[in-house]
């Protein structure tokens, strides 16, 4: 028999075969609760995003839809059950993940997708480049897994998160499971937009452009495609902007609209609903120019469920 002098030492070191045990039972220790605290947070965060809910209507869209519709009166008025998937930050790119996932994990697809929309929906400024990130959690699903690894800047942020379950959550995403646990969908924007700041700001320039970015188009096309091949009954639905950001670029607000109605049509299943002119002029209803507040958001999902009631499949 081959003599290993280390393996025997060690052998004969009891002092050593102690801390090397105890050492064992501490990576095993570590890596039950890292499995453990990401399971737990898992969980929550399905339960905000209504993931695996096998609801009949998928809200699926950035912090406007968030801010802009009520799940729970949605759901009292209708009768339907809502999963609300709805993420701040996230570009059409992400929006079109959101998706694949969301089909990816539910049982039961929904009878009707709403999809948010917006003017500056084919702008590639002002969303986050890393909004990759708010998907590290579901990164056992293939789709969003392949959607991280093509989008980080480097291959060690991928493994780092791959294995090191825990480390997918970050606090904004320890909130979203709290608040899935507490069953808590409520807008918190409170206050009232502060029309005057915002017309200095107008005027110094100090707002977000309205641009066309082909490759955000190109990934709109996709995301109608996508749901098409679906077969479900797809809402285009533009939440209220405030109107002195509308006016400051009409032309290229009418025209970002044109394009998505333009592009919906082709599709007999999809239909665009304008809730933007309804509440534009609302300033109490506001928080900031692109958020509803409390009031602003109960009277938006009003006027919603109203127009949800002309559409067939409901």
């Amino acid at each position: 028999m081959i003599q290993v002098p280390i393996l025997n030492d060690i052998k004969d070191d009891n002092f050593l075969r102690i801390n090397l045990f105890r050492l064992l039972c501490f990576v095993v220790l570590v890596i039950l609760l890292d499995a453990l605290l990401s399971i737990l947070l898992l969980h929550g965060i399905e339960r905000n995003y209504g993931l695996k809910s096998d609801s009949d209507i998928l809200l699926v869209g950035h912090s406007h839809l968030m801010l802009a519709l009520n799940k729970e009166d949605i759901e009292r008025t209708t009768g339907k059950k809502i999963a609300k998937y709805t993420r701040e930050g996230v570009n059409i790119a992400d929006r079109l993940i959101m998706l694949k996932h969301y089909f990816a994990v539910c049982k039961k697809k929904p009878e009707m997708v709403v999809l948010s929309i917006d003017p500056w929906l084919f702008t590639g400024e002002g969303l986050s480049k890393n909004s990759y990130t708010l998907f590290y959690p579901f990164m056992d699903t293939p789709e969003v897994d392949k959607f991280i690894k093509t989008s980080v800047p480097r291959k060690i942020d991928y493994w780092s998160h791959k294995y090191f379950r825990s480390s997918r959550f970050d606090v904004p995403l320890l909130n979203s499971a709290i608040r899935g646990y507490m069953s808590n969908w409520s807008n918190f924007k409170l206050g009232i937009i502060d029309s005057i700041k915002l017309q200095h700001e107008i005027a110094n320039g100090n707002y977000r452009k309205i641009t066309f970015d082909q490759e955000n188009i190109s990934a709109f096309k996709q995301m109608l495609n996508y749901m098409e091949e679906q077969k479900v009954k797809v809402i285009l639905l533009n939440t209220p902007v405030y109107k002195p950001l509308v006016m400051v670029q009409p032309d290229l607000y009418n025209k970002t609209i044109n394009i998505i109605t333009e592009l919906a049509v082709k599709y007999r299943n999809t239909t665009v609903i304008d809730l933007s002119p309804e509440f534009t002029g609302h300033t109490s209803y506001f928080f900031d120019p692109i958020h509803m507040n409390p009031e602003g958001q109960k009277m938006v999902t009003k006027a919603f469920i109203s127009r949800l009631s002309l559409i067939p499949v409901l």
